[in-house]
């Protein structure tokens, strides 16, 4: 099936199931009443609470709620295993019919409720943390006020408040389209509360009685226990549901491996971007550059993570590194002082202790790599790329690791070259870099690290811009495009590069050395890792490793990569959650 036709066919059958009327279905079943005819008239869980009792509120509540959230949850899943798409706004539009099916049922005419229960189902589905903030809202206010109208409008606003508070750029490809239906959806919440607003002005609107609920209308003997029972079924499945959600294991088959994640821990900062394995992957280190802060972790023999350090620094740490025995951190002031103030490296052992003062190395660093046997450091800073002409040149410069001395450097003078991304070749005989501005990649002799030569500059093709980037284990140089054009791979200097498109972009390669060799790729707007085979030409061959935040609800954005050979184990760090998550690479015959 097309991805159109399943687009439309899911907002369809949200829609639909949106429109489904339980409040005048629960009404009649258990109250033998039409409920548009009495109290307000509205066939919400209000209306059906104030005329039979509170029970019967909390009852079509849920249903209303359901008929919101298993549609935006589950809809796109399906519509992903049809077309083998990610569908990026679909949850959104599924989410928006199926409130509009509530509040403009096609069964009844177009005459439906308010939709605050079923548009809190659907904004759970897609953040659920704000919508736990939205319901707790709701709640104090109902108890302060007993208007469900006012409450329900203070709840929505609440929401509005936490999701946007934690969007990084509620503007961005990947949250425009969530940003503009949250706000549609408040000011549709509004106007469809217009009249209560009014009522509650002229003191007419009618409170809700949370003590004694007014006796059932024409309740017939013997059936009070029925809603109470279904309400309990409901709660008991949904219950279970969201057991089962958050306690599965994802895991994906590309060729011989399988990959499936192991453990997942939260840093407690907001974002986690750059990793590194250390002591033959006993440790792991984790950046938040928002916070300036190094998670150092243990790796269990049973594949877990325990926090072992939460190192707090005085900059943005923009890169890692380390020898058998140390971390480097490479660090870029905070705010404005970036520009004034060079950055700087600063060192620890294993445990995280400080090992001496900060290494000051130039305005704007950029990237860190670390010679294969340890003994030497290259750093890279912007300079002028990022600051004014009477900044030094964008460089490359080589340290000895234990004297920081200067050992060698070369400098990118071209116009617009401004350094992203470092990588050095396994042997440690070459380097590149990506140069954004001037969308290239330079190629570096390292065979004399006291003069390192400029091999070549590799213009990238027109309307791509490289960023992260890695040598192969044959000296190719793999490049992730920093649009959404996919993953570009170049054999050698002079070579033309080709790609290996991916829909939707990556933020980070890893290469998993093996027979076949094989990419690890993040898919930040797909919330997932792919792993794909080095001699693919084609995105087909992609393997897709779900990542999902808590009890498996919440999307992540997985941006770092580290893979540690020691232990067959691929580490992802997820910036817009601030979690870590491990990924066990395993070989042999297994079921996807």
């Amino acid at each position: 099936m097309s991805a159109g036709l399943t687009t439309i066919g899911s907002i369809l059958v949200a829609y639909l199931l949106g429109s489904i009327p339980f409040g005048l279905g629960v009404a009649r079943i258990f109250g033998k009443i039409d409920i548009r005819t009495v109290g307000s008239g509205n066939i919400g869980a209000t209306n059906v609470g104030r005329v039979l009792g509170f029970r019967y509120f909390v009852l079509v509540f849920l249903l209303d709620f359901l008929k919101g959230f298993l549609p935006t949850l589950y809809l796109p899943i399906f519509a992903r295993h049809e077309t083998g798409l990610r569908l990026a706004d679909l949850p959104v539009l599924v989410a928006v019919a199926a409130i509009l099916g509530h509040n403009f049922p096609v069964y009844l005419k177009f005459r439906g409720g308010k939709g605050v229960a079923t548009s809190l189902g659907s904004v759970f589905a897609l953040d659920a943390v704000a919508s736990g903030a939205s319901a707790f809202g709701f709640a104090m206010f109902l108890l302060l006020t007993r208007y469900v109208s006012m409450s329900s409008i203070l709840g929505g606003l609440v929401w509005l408040a936490v999701h946007f508070a934690r969007i990084e750029n509620p503007w961005a490809r990947d949250q425009i389209a969530m940003s503009i239906a949250a706000i549609g959806l408040m000011g549709l919440l509004v106007v469809r509360h217009r009249k209560n607003l009014v009522r509650i002005g002229q003191g007419t609107e009618p409170k809700i009685n949370l003590r004694k609920p007014r006796p059932p209308r024409n309740q017939p003997e013997g059936k009070v226990w029925m809603p109470i029972l279904i309400a309990l079924t409901v709660i008991t499945l949904g219950a279970s549901g969201f057991a089962l959600n958050a306690s599965r294991k994802f895991s994906a088959v590309s060729g011989p491996y399988q990959v499936v994640e192991v453990a997942r821990v939260a840093t407690g900062h907001q974002r986690a971007e750059r990793l590194e394995f250390l002591d033959h992957g006993k440790r792991l280190a984790a950046t938040c550059p928002r916070y300036g802060r190094v998670m150092l972790y243990t790796v269990t023999a049973g594949d877990g993570l325990e926090l072992l350090k939460d190192l707090a620094l005085e900059g943005k740490p923009v890169a890692l590194g380390s020898t058998a025995d140390r971390l480097f951190v490479l660090v870029r002031p905070n705010n404005d002082a970036r520009h004034i103030e060079e950055g700087w490296l600063e060192t620890f052992d294993l445990a995280g202790q400080s090992l001496g003062p900060k290494l000051r190395v130039g305005l704007y660093p950029d990237d860190l790599a670390v010679s294969p046997d340890g003994r030497h450091l290259l750093v890279l800073t912007s300079g002028r790329g990022e600051g004014g002409p009477h900044r030094a040149s964008p460089c490359l410069t080589i340290y000895e690791t234990k004297s920081a001395k200067i050992v060698g450097k070369i400098s990118f003078d071209h116009p617009g070259d401004d350094p992203s991304r470092l990588a050095l070749a396994h042997d440690g005989t070459r380097a590149a870099v990506s140069l954004q501005g001037s969308n290239a990649v330079a190629w570096i002799d390292l065979a004399d690290l006291g003069q390192p030569r400029l091999i070549a500059r590799s213009a990238w093709p027109e309307g791509s811009t490289p960023d992260a980037i890695r040598f192969d284990q044959a000296g190719g140089v793999l490049a992730v495009d920093e649009g959404d054009q996919g993953l570009w791979y170049q054999a050698e200097p002079l070579a033309k590069p080709t790609i290996r498109p991916i829909e939707g972009g990556i933020g980070d390669v890893i290469e998993i050395p093996g027979q076949p060799l094989t990419w690890a790729v993040t898919l930040p707007f797909d919330s997932g890792i792919g792993l794909l085979p080095a001699g693919s030409s084609t995105a087909d061959d992609l393997a897709i490793l779900p990542l999902k935040g808590r009890a498996n609800l919440a999307s992540t954005r997985p941006l770092g990569l580290a893979y540690s050979t020691d232990r067959g184990l691929i580490a992802v760090a997820n910036r817009s959650g601030g979690s870590v998550h491990l990924v066990a690479l395993r070989t042999g015959p297994k079921t996807p």
